[in-house]
Order: structure tokens, then sequence, then C-alpha cells
């Protein structure tokens, strides 16, 4: 006997949620409540953004797709910069 969970196609979805793997820095702050976003190191070739990505892959295989969720355009420039960053990686 054979159950329906035997046979068939199978496939999962995982999200995962968290910081841009750049490097960057935010100072908290109670008198400011949105602090500048500063990129304080220069990784010509990605490093963090790689490292991230291939966690990724070793855990949980492929496909994996990307959604940017970071703002575009802000009247002053805060997680615009960081998103460019980003995409550029």
């Amino acid at each position: 006997e054979s159950s329906s969970a035997s046979s068939g196609s199978f496939s999962s979805f995982l999200q995962v949620r968290g910081s841009i793997p750049t490097y960057w820095t935010q100072e908290s702050s109670v008198t400011m409540p949105k602090p500048p976003i500063e990129l304080n190191r220069v990784d010509p070739t990605y490093q963090a953004t790689q490292l991230h990505f291939e966690d990724l892959f070793k855990r949980y295989g492929g496909p994996i797709v990307v959604l940017d969720l970071v703002k575009q355009s802000e009247k002053r420039e805060r997680e615009v910069r960081v998103g460019n960053e980003f995409r550029h990686a």
C-alpha cells in the first residue's frame, strides 16, 4: 500500500529576513530616531555578500531568490545608500 506522500513532487519555501550583507554601521541614538547609515569599510570583492549567499546555499540549496525591500528613494538618503551597495555586490 503506497501513500500519496510517497509519490509526486514536493517543494518548500523558506523566508530569511535580516540585515543587508555588506559592511555598514548605524549609531543608535535616543535623540535621533533615524540616524545616518555609514558605509565604513571598503570591500571591493564583496566578501560579506559572497559568504552570506554561500552559507544560504550550503544550508538550503538552490535556487535562491532575492527580493529587495530596501527603499529606492528618500529625501535624505539613508537606506538607499546601503541598498545601492548591495545591488552592486
